[in-house]
């Protein structure tokens, strides 16, 4: 639901969806450790500008059980989903086989988790793997996201494109593209983002902002968010925003960051 905000006699872009729940222009938080407080003054602040919460990687496996259903609890009083990381689905398939995943989803969604990430970062999981995966995340009432491109090695823009469209024909609700594929070298990755424009419904896709674990600087990661925005517009998917990034990146979306305005070059 919209809200009035200051200055609202200055017109925005309207290519920009300013309410919720959006069908594309969502922003993903990553975060690893916000406590309660912290989170319910981060939604007060800024919640309309938020989408999905991820619980970073595996953390979710350390926090006590009650600590992250009041947490979810919080995300969801303000429209927010939340997100399960990957790296824990990778972690249960390593240490268990694929027999866990079924008591593994259904806790998932047992403490409130809406969206769950499927990822191969680090354990290799098949097409019918990750099949069964999302099928099992359908069942459960949540939805799939199918995390695609690879940390430490850079992909050919065509086999990005590919895996894109083969994990969406899978049953994942959106491709969330690696940030190491798209910011090479804190560099933009623009062969291969002029690739996705052409070939793959954007719509469908969330991609991910670099961070100094792959190496880039802050410097390197707003130009790598500008050069995103102002490419596929406003309205694009980005993920792994940080918390203290949430309303900078809003800003940047809409001309008011200090980026400018995205028609002025």
């Amino acid at each position: 639901m919209a809200y009035r905000t200051a200055f609202d006699f200055i017109k925005l872009d309207q290519r920009r969806s300013l309410s919720k729940p959006r069908l594309s222009g969502v922003t993903m938080v990553s975060d690893y450790q916000t406590g309660l407080s912290a989170l319910t003054d981060l939604m007060d602040t800024v919640g309309n500008y938020v989408d999905m919460f991820k619980i970073a990687t595996g953390t979710s496996r350390l926090f006590p059980k009650s600590h992250l259903k009041k947490k979810l609890s919080i995300l969801k009083q303000n429209d927010v989903k939340p997100f399960l990381g990957g790296q824990l689905q990778e972690y249960a398939f390593h240490t268990n086989g694929l027999k866990i995943m079924d008591r593994h989803i259904g806790e998932a969604n047992e403490l409130g988790f809406e969206i769950v990430e499927v990822s191969d970062n680090i354990v290799p999981l098949s097409q019918d793997i990750k099949k069964t995966i999302f099928e099992l995340i359908y069942e459960n009432g949540m939805t799939p996201v199918a995390e695609v491109g690879n940390k430490q090695n850079t992909t050919e823009p065509t086999k990005i494109v590919d895996e894109i469209q083969l994990m969406l024909e899978l049953g994942a609700k959106w491709a969330l593209v690696e940030a190491a594929e798209l910011m090479p070298n804190g560099i933009a990755n623009e062969t291969l983002i002029l690739e996705l424009q052409k070939n793959v419904d954007i719509t469908k896709c969330i991609f991910e902002l670099a961070t100094p674990r792959i190496g880039s600087t802050t410097v390197q990661i707003y130009a790598g968010k500008k050069f995103l925005i102002k490419t596929f517009g406003p309205d694009v998917n980005l993920g792994n925003v940080t918390t203290e990034l949430i309303m900078e990146t809003e800003a940047t979306r809409l001309g008011l960051g200090t980026a400018g305005p995205l028609d002025y070059l």
